[in-house]
């Protein structure tokens, strides 16, 4: 593991084995949404500031010392998870394998049919990173889990709208025969 350590606002969650870190300005729901990750079985490494060391070729992030298992939640306050849901709501650390910047509300620069792709890059490693608009309205938990499965589909080489455009190809090459 490199010696080098970089601090980066955020939190970290382990969803279905795989980092996500969401990033996004003060307020916008990050802690909010980690709790409701939480409740439907998956684990934070770390609330508000993640430390972040390079190993192998993968960031690896973990919680600052003394804050494991905490979360601060508008309105609850502190709250500490290993208490509330059990010593499986926390993890040490996970490689980081997605960012999610979320964003209030919807903008005119969302087409709709590919995610919002920025930079992000830590240590030398670059990490998928998306723009996820967000809104009370929407089920968040859902979407960051789709997003990843979404991710891990990519990284495999499948894309939803290349399908589409074969398949709508093969049906128009079937209709002119």
């Amino acid at each position: 593991m490199s010696d080098s350590i970089l601090s980066r606002p955020g939190v970290l969650l382990d969803v279905h084995g795989h980092g996500v870190l969401l990033q996004g300005d003060s307020g916008v729901g990050k802690s909010d949404l980690a709790l409701g990750l939480v409740a439907r079985g998956h684990r934070l490494v770390a609330d508000d500031l993640v430390e972040f060391q390079c190993c192998g070729g993968e960031l690896h992030g973990r919680c600052r010392s003394g804050f494991e298992g905490m979360l601060e939640i508008s309105g609850l306050g502190l709250i500490n998870l290993k208490q509330l849901y059990g010593e499986g709501a926390v993890c040490a650390s996970v490689a980081l394998t997605l960012v999610l910047t979320l964003e209030p509300g919807l903008s005119r620069d969302y087409d709709g049919l590919q995610p919002v792709a920025i930079d992000w890059r830590l240590l030398d490693v670059a990490v998928p990173a998306w723009r996820l608009p967000y809104s009370n309205q929407r089920d968040m938990p859902l979407l960051v889990e789709t997003a990843l499965r979404l991710n891990r589909a990519r990284q495999q080489g499948y894309d939803a709208c290349s399908d589409l455009q074969s398949r709508l190809s093969s049906l128009l090459h079937k209709g002119a025969a």
